[in-house]
């Protein structure tokens, strides 16, 4: 492998044997699901609903059905708050395994690049929240209820973050050069699209934005009974919308915190060592993976997980 290919070319395979490829796809599994083991639901879920929903707006059971009472403007504020609230739910957290494919995206050393393709991202949260909304609207005040009955609502987000985690996983599996026969049968045009930053930019936002499908949430739960409650597909997908900024709104301070900061640091790494930062992503897939595979598939079914529960360290 001559010089100039090794610093331009960001392919794991050609910088990592097999061997140490697949000892860090099995790290960042294995830290997936040691954190989906250890998660501690009632803490976090907690300090959404009774910190960040009741020290703002208050109660969220209480202000599900009271749409005719407080009108629009509030559920645009419920919406924002049910985003912030779910940050770091179950249901949420792996979007800030995306922060690494994000803030190296483009190799060109330029911070607007990465801007870019956080724009192209936060574009196609919003744009599956809007989409999500007007079917959330359709279904009014009497449909929402069977929509979010618990049980739909936990068989909902055990098939949604499931199915999202395959996807991150074959992801990582792509990137770390394991599917490379399965990659090269496909036509050199569809490879480069989707190599394109912009592109996968657009892929990680849709897979954020399809968190809210998925998500069980309590405070979530109310949101969606009050946007429904309207009537009103257009309002509903609008509110969705906001709602979908408040989930990301966290992201996009640390985003941005890292890019001015550490910017010109970040990209001059993502132009002179291409695969470093393309492993640490990769990482990071798996890692986001495996915790929604594990949390949201295997624990639930078999009853594998909880574990700080189950040793009496949870209360």
């Amino acid at each position: 492998m001559n010089e100039r290919n090794a610093i331009t070319d960001d392919s794991l395979a050609l910088w990592y044997p097999m061997r140490k490829r697949i000892y860090w796809a099995l790290i960042g599994i294995a830290v997936g699901v040691f954190i989906a083991g250890f998660w501690n639901y009632k803490l976090v879920d907690g300090f959404g609903n009774e910190i960040v929903a009741g020290h703002t707006i208050g109660k969220t059971s209480e202000l599900a059905g009271s749409y005719g009472e407080r009108g629009l403007g509030f559920g645009f504020l419920f919406a924002s708050v049910a985003g912030l609230a779910a940050t770091f739910t179950a249901c949420n957290c792996v979007v800030f395994a995306m922060i690494p494919g994000l803030a190296c995206a483009d190799r060109r050393l330029s911070r607007s690049a990465a801007l870019r393709a956080f724009g192209v991202f936060a574009f196609a949260v919003v744009a599956v929240c809007l989409l999500y909304g007007l079917y959330i609207g359709s279904l009014g005040a009497a449909g929402i209820e069977a929509f979010t009955d618990r049980s739909a609502r936990l068989g909902r987000a055990q098939v949604t973050f499931t199915s999202l985690g395959i996807v991150m996983v074959a992801w990582g599996a792509l990137a770390f050069g394991f599917m490379d026969g399965l990659k090269s049968r496909l036509p050199a045009g569809v490879r480069s699209f989707f190599a394109r930053p912009l592109t996968q930019a657009g892929i990680m936002g849709t897979m954020v934005g399809i968190f809210s499908v998925g998500r069980p949430f309590p405070v979530f739960r109310d949101f969606l009974v009050y946007a429904a409650s309207s009537g009103n597909p257009l309002y509903a997908s609008l509110a969705m919308g906001v709602q979908g900024l408040g989930q990301i709104a966290f992201m996009v301070l640390l985003f941005l915190g890292l890019v001015y900061a550490f910017g010109s640091r970040l990209l001059r790494w993502a132009s002179q060592r291409p695969h470093q930062p393309r492993l640490v992503s990769s990482i990071a897939l798996f890692i986001g993976g495996a915790y929604f595979i594990y949390y949201w598939g295997l624990a639930r079914a078999l009853d594998i997980g909880s574990w700080g529960f189950k040793l009496g360290w949870y209360h």
